[in-house]
């Protein structure tokens, strides 16, 4: 399986000085934030990183947050961590 990050998380996070921003506000190096956006946000960081943004956990990773609309809440899978 491709780890790549979805393209919409990499473009909004394109900025001037959005990745810097992030990881100011979550006490993370700039470098973490670049690594997350060539591969991906390890799953333990998602809600933080949804909370931080405002992009939705289901942009961030929608290999353990499917857009569903029926799904109420979704917590990650244990197999995606």
């Amino acid at each position: 399986m491709q780890r790549m990050q979805d393209a919409t998380f990499k473009a909004l996070l394109r900025g001037k000085g959005e990745k810097a921003r992030l990881a100011r506000a979550l006490g993370v190096d700039k470098a973490t934030v670049t690594r997350w956006t060539q591969h991906r946000v390890p799953a333990e960081s998602v809600l933080e990183v949804e909370k931080a943004t405002g992009i939705p956990r289901t942009t961030i990773r929608p290999d353990i947050y499917p857009n569903d609309p029926c799904a109420a809440s979704p917590e990650p899978s244990e197999a995606a961590q």
